[in-house]
């Protein structure tokens, strides 16, 4: 990086010529309200999260970061039980968030988890996906 320095009588003024313009994080709202999720088989459960969601956009136009919680009671969960392989997808207002469970001997794991959300105040879309083995554990553990 290199800077400039102009001196006029009195003041002494420092210009870099190069700046990082990085996004202004809003503050972060009050705690996140915990729900419980489940999807069933029957009368079987194969997946209970318990859990608090909030999600962060990036407003590209503004640089800056919109964030969003999900209110547990105005949610609708649904989602599949298989052998090797579950889902959970929970819709709120404005988006969803679909997870992907896999059982994998001798551990679970999260392999996806893919969310859409529409601000409105924004009328933007944002979608997001990340494929990864998240939240590992062993069989018979949460």
């Amino acid at each position: 990086m290199t800077n400039t320095t102009t001196i006029h009588p009195g003041t002494q003024t420092t210009i870099p010529s190069t700046m990082t313009v990085r996004p202004t994080f809003a503050p972060q709202p009050s705690p996140i309200p915990t729900g419980t999720y489940t999807v069933s088989n029957g009368n079987r459960t194969c997946i209970k999260a318990v859990m608090g969601m909030q999600l962060m956009a990036q407003n590209t136009q503004q640089k800056r970061m919109k964030y969003m919680a999900v209110n547990p009671n105005a949610t609708q969960t649904s989602g599949s039980c298989g052998t090797v392989q579950s889902e959970l997808s929970i819709t709120f207002s404005g988006g969803c968030i679909n997870f992907t469970f896999v059982k994998q001997a001798p551990m679970y794991y999260v392999s996806k988890i893919e969310t859409r959300l529409q601000l409105s105040s924004a009328g933007m879309l944002y979608r997001a996906a990340i494929h990864e083995k998240l939240f590992t554990t062993k069989l018979g553990n949460s």
